[in-house]
Formats: structure tokens, C-alpha cells, sequence
């Protein structure tokens, strides 16, 4: 087996682990109920009010903004990057409906569901990046916003990207829950948390990729 092939194999192996740990992740967050990532207020807005699972939301929200992209960079091969989505909107719906479908955490047991699902979430997120296999659409999307706004503000259309789907996810669930949907402290402890971790877990994989390539 040649060395290109073996590296396909572990990225395919690195790829597929990643959208394990991050449906669990995410599914761990939604069920401690102490507040979601800014993009899972949406789609946990969109399964409490509509028929849709919530894996489902997130492959309609996913495939929405991949038809965008789409359309603005005018190239059919960012269909790609929705491949990863579609691959954890059926692990989330696995694991909420099947495998954590009777777990309702409770008190210490919600903080310590919520921060499973915290450093869970970034960890496959970086295995992805690590993969080289597509990574998702977001950093693409913020690309893109950037062009359309012509601005090279990368903090700014970070921002508006994270609180658009927060206020469409307060606005659905406010409007036909009367509630905040999951909106919540955890939202905001995702958002200063998340980005650093991510970062952190990248160096980490690529240092034991390279020890292993040296001994």
C-alpha cells in the first residue's frame, strides 16, 4: 500500500471520527439545556417549531448556505463543502433520537453534560481540519459576506454571522414558544470558549503528526 493511499485512509479515518465527536457533542450541549452555539439556537428553534429533527435543520440551514455560496461565487464545487453537515445532521438525529433519547440531565449532571459537549465539539471540529477532506461551509460563508460588504473586518462579519442565527432563533421560538428557545449562559460561554479550543486541538494533532512522521 503506497504512502498516499495510507494517508487517505487516515484522513478518512481522522474524518469520520471528527463528525462522530461533534454530533455527540452537540448533542450533549442541546441536551444539558444551559444554552447552545449560536447556529444550534437556529436549529433547535427550527425542531421545536416545525416537524424538523434537528439534524434535519441543520442539513436544511447547511444546504441553504452552500445554494448561496453557490450562486455568489457562481462555481458548483462548494456543493463539497455540505458533505460534512450531511454526514453529522444524521449522527445528531442517531444519537437525540436513538442513543440519548431517554437522557435528561439534572443539576450537576447538566454542567457537566454541557462542558463534555464543549470540548467535544472543537476536537472533531479539528480533526476535520486535519483530514484536509471538506471542512463545512462557515469559513466560505464568512469569505463570501466579506466580499458582498466589501470589507476586510474579518471580527465584524464574524460577529454578524454568529448573532444572525441567534436572533432568528429567538425571534421563531419567542414568537411561537414565547421562550428564548436555547438561548441561554452556555451560548456565550461557546462562543469565547470554542475558538481557542479549536485552535488548541489543531496544534495538538499536528504535533503527534509529526512526531510519528520523525520516529
Amino acid at each position: 500500500m503506497s504512502k498516499e493511499t495510507k494517508n487517505s485512509i487516515l484522513d478518512g479515518v481522522f474524518y469520520f471520527i471528527g463528525a462522530v465527536m461533534i454530533a455527540f457533542g452537540i448533542v450533549m450541549i442541546i441536551r444539558s439545556d444551559l444554552g447552545t452555539s449560536p447556529w444550534d439556537t437556529l436549529h433547535v428553534a427550527l425542531a421545536e417549531v416545525t416537524p424538523l429533527s434537528v439534524g434535519t435543520a441543520i442539513i436544511l440551514v447547511t444546504f441553504s448556505l452552500t445554494l448561496f455560496i453557490i450562486v455568489v461565487r457562481r462555481s458548483s464545487r462548494y456543493l463539497f463543502m455540505a458533505i460534512p453537515i450531511v454526514l453529522v445532521g444524521v449522527l445528531i438525529d442517531l444519537f437525540d433520537l436513538v442513543v440519548f433519547r431517554d437522557f435528561f440531565p439534572e443539576g450537576y449532571a447538566q454542567l457537566g453534560t454541557f462542558f463534555l459537549g464543549l470540548f467535544t465539539v472543537p476536537f472533531g471540529a479539528a480533526m476535520h481540519i486535519v483530514s484536509r477532506f471538506p471542512a463545512g461551509v462557515f469559513d466560505e460563508l464568512m469569505l463570501v459576506l466579506m466580499k458582498i460588504f466589501k470589507t476586510r473586518n474579518m471580527i465584524l462579519v464574524r460577529i454578524l454571522m454568529e448573532a444572525t442565527p441567534v436572533v432568528i432563533g429567538v425571534m421563531l421560538t419567542g414568537y411561537f414558544k414565547g421562550s428564548l428557545g436555547s438561548l441561554y449562559f452556555g451560548t456565550v460561554i461557546f462562543v469565547i470558549v470554542a475558538g481557542p479550543l479549536l485552535r488548541m486541538y489543531i496544534k495538538l494533532i499536528r504535533g503527534i503528526e509529526t512526531w510519528k512522521s520523525i520516529y
